[in-house]
C-alpha cells in the first residue's frame, strides 16, 4: 500500500485494474460500475477498479484482476523494439512502480521479466545521461520514477563537480587499507626471505651427511 505523504505513490494506487467479480455486490452496482444499470453489481460483472481497492477483494477471492492495457502485450512488443526511445509515461506515468506492485499482487512472471528486461536497458541509457552536465531533451520519455533517479543522479554528479573544482583536498587511501597492504607486503616478504634459508639448511644438511 502507499507509503504516506508519498505522492506518487498515492497516484500509482489510482491506477485502474480490470476485474471480473466472482460474486456480487448487493447494492453497490453504481458505486463499482458507473455504467451498471442496477442497485447490484451481478455476477461475472467486468468492472475497472483503483489499484488500492484491488488487493483486498482478491484477498477474499471476490474479484479476478488482469493486466491493464499498459502491460499488453503490443505494449511489450513496442518497449522491447527499442526501449530507450519508447515515451513509455504516455503508457502508464508510473510504469514500473505500478507494474511492480502489481506483479506482487498477481504473482506474473512474464510481467517480472518483461519489467526486469525493459528497466534494465533503459537503466544504462538514463545512467549516462544522468552523469552528465548537458542539457537531457528526453525526460519526457521517462517514467517518473526514472526521472527520479535521473535526477538524483544528476544532483550527485554535480555535488561532485562542486566539490572536485572548489576544494584542495585529495582522496586518500584510508588507513586501514594502507596498514593491510604492508601486513600483505611484509607476509609476502617473508615467505621470499624463508625460501633461500631453507634451501642453505638443506644444502648443509646435504653436506653434513657426505662428510
Amino acid at each position: 500500500m502507499s507509503k504516506y505523504f508519498d505522492v506518487h505513490s498515492f497516484l500509482t494506487e489510482q491506477e485502474t485494474v480490470p476485474v471480473v467479480f466472482n460474486s456480487g455486490c448487493t447494492g453497490l452496482g453504481k458505486e463499482m460500475d458507473k455504467q451498471c444499470e442496477g442497485h447490484d453489481l451481478p455476477s461475472y460483472a467486468e468492472v475497472m477498479l483503483p489499484f488500492w481497492l484491488v488487493p483486498k477483494l482478491f484477498e477474499q477471492n471476490m474479484v479476478a484482476p488482469s493486466l491493464p492495457e499498459c502491460f499488453d502485450e503490443r505494449v511489450w512488443m513496442v518497449v522491447h523494439a527499442e526501449p530507450r526511445n519508447v515515451p513509455i509515461r504516455e503508457f502508464c506515468p508510473h510504469f514500473f512502480r505500478f507494474g511492480k506492485a502489481l506483479n506482487l499482487l498477481l504473482r506474473d512472471e512474464e510481467l517480472a521479466k518483461n519489467l526486469s528486461e525493459a528497466f534494465g536497458r533503459r537503466y544504462k541509457a538514463l545512467l549516462c545521461q544522468a552523469h552528465g552536465t548537458g542539457e537531457f531533451k528526453q525526460k519526457h520519455l521517462l517514467a517518473r520514477e526514472e526521472e527520479h533517479l535521473f535526477n538524483l543522479g544528476r544532483e550527485s554528479m554535480l555535488s561532485f563537480n562542486e566539490w572536485r573544482y572548489s576544494t584542495a583536498e585529495k582522496i586518500e587511501v584510508a588507513a586501514q587499507v594502507k596498514a593491510q597492504k604492508r601486513r600483505r607486503a611484509n607476509a609476502a616478504g617473508g615467505k621470499e626471505n624463508a625460501q633461500p634459508q631453507r634451501r642453505r639448511q638443506a644444502a648443509d644438511a646435504t653436506n653434513s651427511g657426505m662428510t
